[in-house]
């Protein structure tokens, strides 16, 4: 069976434009740039429309689910769901609590006895700057509240997702985006949830997505006072937690050193960086 559900009859509306509007013509649409591929997904990048009606889209496209993503799906939503779909999911959820991320516009999916064969998943281009880009281009130059303003707004994005429950496995510096508003405060916004959890109530796991980030912060741009900052502003007024929870995602963050070479901010393609694939 296909199915696709589009995000209003807006979207419905506008890519029927283009002829596309029904599973085929998404999933075999080629007419754009192959940006991230591996033997279970791949991410098109591909534009629509001229003028104010031009639009930029990602679309991941999932084949051949491997039993352990399948059974994610139950673990972490109670019910099967295909690949394209728990993207969307995990996508609204986050927009529901006020949390910046891609726009899902449209999701499809071919299964068989609700088993999924393939999948598909479009979101708008975001237009905000990768964190990793802007901490390479002009991090050195800015002034010590300017970055404390940044680590505290990204620590307190975080405690605003685990305070509804929610837990970011691949919370990493190249995985935020942010934007500077007029009033000077910074809108920020997370990518790649792919491995996103629900439901947790986990103080463990909590802490592994604030390790996640400290292994992602390299010493070229960051240091103690960076992490600190960050911490307090995740924890608030509960410092109760600080012991415990900063050991925790100090450990998580070794595990993750060793495990992997300390990453680097190299000049990045902004197209790979916002649909980088879990």
């Amino acid at each position: 069976m296909q199915n696709i559900h589009f995000a209003g009859n807006i979207w419905q509306n506008f890519f029927c434009q283009f002829n596309l509007s029904n599973f085929k013509d998404f999933y075999e649409y080629s007419d754009g740039k192959l940006i991230n591929s591996n033997t279970k997904r791949n991410v098109l990048a591909f534009t629509l429309g001229q003028n104010q009606n031009k639009k930029e889209f990602f679309m991941k496209r999932f084949f051949k689910p491997h039993y352990k993503d399948m059974l994610f799906t139950i673990s972490n939503y109670g019910r099967l769901l295909s690949q394209g779909g728990l993207e969307w999911k995990n996508a609204n959820n986050l927009l529901d609590i006020n949390v910046g991320t891609y726009v899902p516009v449209c999701f499809g999916e071919d299964t068989v006895c609700g088993i999924e064969k393939q999948s598909f998943v479009i979101t708008e281009k975001l237009t905000d700057e990768c964190f990793t880009d802007f901490v390479r281009q002009k991090w050195n130059g800015l002034g010590n509240s300017e970055k404390t303003k940044i680590m505290a707004g990204i620590g307190r994005l975080l405690r605003k997702v685990h305070d509804a429950g929610i837990a970011l496995p691949d919370f990493y510096t190249w995985h935020i985006y942010l934007s500077k508003q007029l009033d000077g405060e910074y809108k920020f916004s997370v990518i790649d949830l792919h491995r996103m959890k629900v439901k947790v109530k986990s103080e463990d796991t909590f802490a592994r997505d604030m390790g996640a980030f400290y292994h992602s912060m390299i010493d070229e741009y960051f240091d103690k006072a960076h992490k600190e900052t960050l911490l307090e502003a995740y924890l608030g007024n509960d410092r109760s937690r600080r012991k415990k929870f900063e050991a925790k995602a100090l450990n998580r963050e070794i595990v993750l050193n060793r495990r992997r070479h300390k990453p680097s901010y190299g000049k990045t393609d902004k197209v790979d960086v916002s649909v980088k694939i879990g």
